[in-house]
């Protein structure tokens, strides 16, 4: 049995809501990359504790993909879940890849098994974990898990956790509610009319 890129998981989509899928690969995909931090809460106080589950980071993540020039959300949840379903049949064999009851393969796996995973995505054979889908060339699917990456980085750093109850609202409707967490947690002072920036150096001394 092919268990590469030729087999979506589009069959899966159809037993469950479209949108649980989602919601599950992408938390457990943003738990992956910026996880709570109890260590650190210890050496530093309980705000950083808090990881991107916390601070709303998978909704960001979702909304962008699916607000790119071309809508990737779907494809992006395809990706992490066609290489775990990979990694598990490699790993234990065909008993083990059985379609999990929420329909993501990914979140059904540990922390580092989720790391393995993603480290083959970004390794020199990732386009063997890569789905093929209709209407997506090579080139369209390659930059998705990169995208990912960085789209993660920017909601959890952003001021996207501190709109509160106005973050799904149109952004001219969105109001700053808290102070976001992941500013406290790097000492950031938030938006400012202007900081001072120097204009010109003496070079001469």
């Amino acid at each position: 049995m092919d268990w590469t890129n030729r087999d979506s998981d589009l069959n899966v989509w159809e037993a469950v809501p479209e949108t649980g899928y989602l919601e599950e690969a992408y938390k457990a995909f943003v738990d992956s990359i910026v996880p709570r931090s109890p260590d650190l809460a210890e050496l530093y106080g309980m705000i950083q504790y808090y990881g991107a589950l916390d601070f709303n980071t998978d909704e960001y993540l979702i909304m962008s993909m699916g607000s790119l020039y071309v809508p990737v959300a779907v494809l992006g949840a395809e990706v992490l879940n066609t290489a775990a379903r990979q990694y598990l049949y490699e790993r234990d064999g065909e008993a083990n890849v059985e379609p999990p009851l929420n329909g993501s393969y990914f979140a059904r796996l540990t922390m580092n098994e989720r790391l393995a995973v993603m480290a083959v995505l970004l390794g020199p054979d990732r386009i063997n974990y890569f789905p093929v889908q209709e209407n997506f060339a090579l080139e369209d699917i390659l930059p998705i898990f990169p995208i990912m990456n960085r789209l993660t980085f920017m909601g959890y750093y952003s001021e996207w956790w501190g709109y509160g109850t106005t973050r799904i609202l149109p952004p001219s409707q969105r109001v700053l509610e808290y102070f976001p967490g992941s500013w406290e947690q790097i000492g950031y002072p938030g938006p400012s009319l202007g900081y001072r920036a120097a204009r010109t150096y003496d070079y001469t001394e």
